[in-house]
């Protein structure tokens, strides 16, 4: 675990307990995911973010310390149908996943497909079962109403928490952005930032903009530039 050891350690320790550290890089290699690991130790991460096929191998290296293990499904395009989506939800928590982030139905809400947007949704917190659920929003193709009737959408639900992106097409965080889907979920789910998070004062504006949680594959860099 990083110390304190100048002014700023304390506020990047602070926000590294906030940070899902993530790799899911399709050519991601079994040394770069177990490094990935042993930092989110290191560091004090909150999650460590992998894809599916790393999940026995991070939770049984993570067994026993305080990381969240966490997976993204049906990411990034989120092109699935909604049994494939469940049945890798349910696959998911058998492996020892934490946590859970899935891609929304991003054309669904365009097409005002809303029914099918929140059965889809609901279908994944279902399978998850006790698991927080995390919904991948893709906020910058959105507009600001489609952007809102998503994020009631995932409260009707049972989202856990709203994620403005997947990092993949969806835009980068930034503290308006966050703030107004702290306005939006109204106290009914956390918000996780993510996308172009590389930086601790970019990190700490988006903490105080409201979000509960960071997703950022620049984590080690950034709380290092505080030690």
């Amino acid at each position: 675990m990083i110390q304190a050891q100048t002014e700023g350690a304390p506020s990047a320790i602070a926000v590294a307990a906030r940070i899902q550290h993530s790799l899911v890089r399709p050519d991601a290699t079994r040394a770069e995911v177990e490094r990935l690991l042993a930092e989110c130790v290191q560091f004090g991460f909150q999650g460590a973010m992998v894809n599916p096929v790393w999940l026995p191998l991070a939770v049984k290296t993570l067994e026993g310390a305080s990381v969240k293990v966490c997976t993204s499904l049906d990411f990034p395009l989120g092109g699935e149908t909604t049994a494939t989506v469940v049945r890798a939800t349910a696959e998911a928590r058998q492996a020892g996943a934490d946590e859970i982030d899935v891609m929304t139905k991003v054309g669904w809400r365009k097409s005002e497909m809303d029914v099918d947007y929140r059965q889809h949704l609901a279908a994944v917190v279902k399978a998850a079962e006790d698991l927080p659920v995390k919904a991948m929003l893709e906020a910058a193709l959105l507009t600001a109403h489609e952007l809102a009737l998503a994020v009631e959408l995932c409260a009707d639900a049972g989202v856990a928490y709203v994620k403005n992106s997947s990092g993949f097409d969806g835009g980068k965080a930034s503290p308006k952005l966050v703030s107004t889907l702290v306005k939006l979920a109204a106290g009914r789910m956390g918000v996780k930032a993510s996308g172009g998070v590389r930086t601790l004062g970019q990190a700490q504006m988006l903490l105080d903009a409201g979000a509960d949680l960071l997703g950022s594959s620049s984590s080690v860099a950034m709380v290092m530039d505080a030690l």
